[in-house]
This record gives structure tokens, sequence and C-alpha cells, in this order.
């Protein structure tokens, strides 16, 4: 599959966006290029992008509005999925429920591995100067260091859900609101702000034990 390079600029909003491809297609059709991708078809796959590539690039700009290099990632990363994981299915429901599911699971690997990255990254990027080895050394005697806080909340983190871990990136990295949210996430805009609350109380009572306990 060619690597995409940019998305189109296409008027109306994400959900808009989706709706027009989304509700078209009959479930003769789902059915027989489900069925056909699994068996290798590369012209049902080539058919299947034609049709779903609206759809799945809008579901992808609604994670982080503001990074276009992350939506390509994540349409990428889905269309991957359908090449490897598409079941046959038995109706149009079932292929939007499960690409949906997909395009979040996407999402979700990729905010992951960016989060690994960009701390690799500030790690590669601490100078090993008699200043910084001083810092270190002072750091573990320390209660609760700059490093350690780092640990702490990576650790926090992945103790919450897949779903949460994802909400909580998404509030950090855009100015989506949860009304936005919803159309993306699934749910209602109060649901999400619930689970939005219960995890950072979640992660402030894990890190105030942390820190208890240093």
């Amino acid at each position: 599959m060619k690597k995409l390079r940019s998305l189109p600029s296409r008027g109306g909003t994400s959900k808009e966006l989706a709706a027009s491809v989304t509700n078209e297609l009959p479930d003769s059709r789902a059915i027989r290029l489900s069925k056909a991708i699994r068996c290798g078809d590369e012209s049902a796959f080539r058919e299947f992008f034609d049709v779903w590539m609206r759809a799945i690039e809008a579901w992808s700009r609604t994670f982080i509005p503001s990074d276009e290099h992350l939506a390509l990632d994540i349409v990428q990363e889905t269309m991957i999925r359908v090449i490897r994981s598409l079941p046959a299915l038995d109706s149009h429901a079932a292929l939007v429920a499960w690409l949906r599911a997909a395009n979040r699971s996407a999402a979700i690997d990729l905010l992951r591995r960016r989060l690994a990255s960009q701390a690799r990254e500030r790690a590669a990027a601490k100078p090993e100067t008699s200043e910084s080895v001083h810092a270190q050394h002072h750091a573990k005697s320390a209660p609760f260091g700059h490093d350690r806080d780092f640990t702490a909340l990576t650790q926090a983190l992945a103790t919450l859900s897949p779903d949460d871990q994802l909400l909580l990136r998404l509030r950090s990295d855009s100015s989506a609101s949860f009304e936005q949210l919803a159309s993306s996430l699934g749910g209602t805009p109060d649901s999400l702000y619930g689970r939005a609350r219960r995890a950072l109380a979640r992660l402030r009572t894990l890190l105030s034990e942390e820190s208890s306990d240093a």
C-alpha cells in the first residue's frame, strides 16, 4: 500500500463527511468486500479504499485535529489492519463497527508510540556533564525528583484503560471539546467528562501514594 502524503481538504464536519459515505452502502457490498479482502483480492481492497478512505480520513482527523501528520498515520495504520485482520462480516453495520474500533485502536497505538519516542528523545538529549551527574545523584536521594515524577506518571497512566489513556491524551494535545470528542470516541459529552474526571482522580491518588511511599 502506498504511503499517504497528505489528506485533501474537504468541507463539512468530520461527522458529516463520514456519514455521507457510511450511510449509503448496502449489506451485500459489505459482505462481498470483506470476504474478498480476506481472500487477498487486491481489486477488492482498491475498491474498499476508494469507498472508505473518506470516512476513515474523517474519523482520523477528529483525534487531534491540529496534527495532520498523525491523522495520516492513523489512516495508514487503519488500512493496514484492514488488510491483515478484516473478518468476514455479514452487514454494513458490522463493517462500520469493526472499522471504527480498528481506527480507534490504531490511534491509541500510535499515540503510545509517540509518547515512548518523546520519552526516549528527552532522555537522549540530556548531556552527561558533571552537573547532570550531580543532578542524577541528587535525584536518587531526593524524596521525589523530576525524573521520578515522570516515571511515576508513566506508570500511573499505564493502569488506565486504553480508551481512558486516549481520552486524556486527546484532551491534553488538542483543544477539542467533549462534544467534539464524543463524535470520534463514542458516548455523550457528559459521559466522557465523567470518565476524564474519574481517570484524573485515579492518577492523583496513585501519584499521591507514590509520593508518600518515596
